[in-house]
């Protein structure tokens, strides 16, 4: 950071694990902010296709016994003054 001329920069990082109440709330999570940047790289022609993989392996591997979806979430924030 100092570098690129910051100072007083300060870096810590967050626990913000989240329960999704339902597929359909993690599914409108995966489709904004979540996919954004990446199906802007994908070929038009494969960004359906695309979103639907993102979105059945998600609820794969977040759905949990009650219904809910749970997602890790871990954050690194920075904070620095020019």
């Amino acid at each position: 950071m100092e570098g690129a001329g910051f100072h007083s920069a300060e870096v810590w990082g967050e626990n913000a694990d989240r329960f999704f109440p339902d597929a359909e709330a993690i599914t409108r999570w995966i489709d904004q902010p979540s996919l954004v940047p990446f199906i802007a790289c994908v070929a038009e022609q494969d960004k359906t296709s695309f979103r639907e993989f993102v979105v059945r392996r998600m609820i794969e591997e977040t759905k949990q016994a009650d219904g809910r979806c749970f997602e890790t979430f871990r954050r690194i924030n920075l904070l620095a003054r020019k």
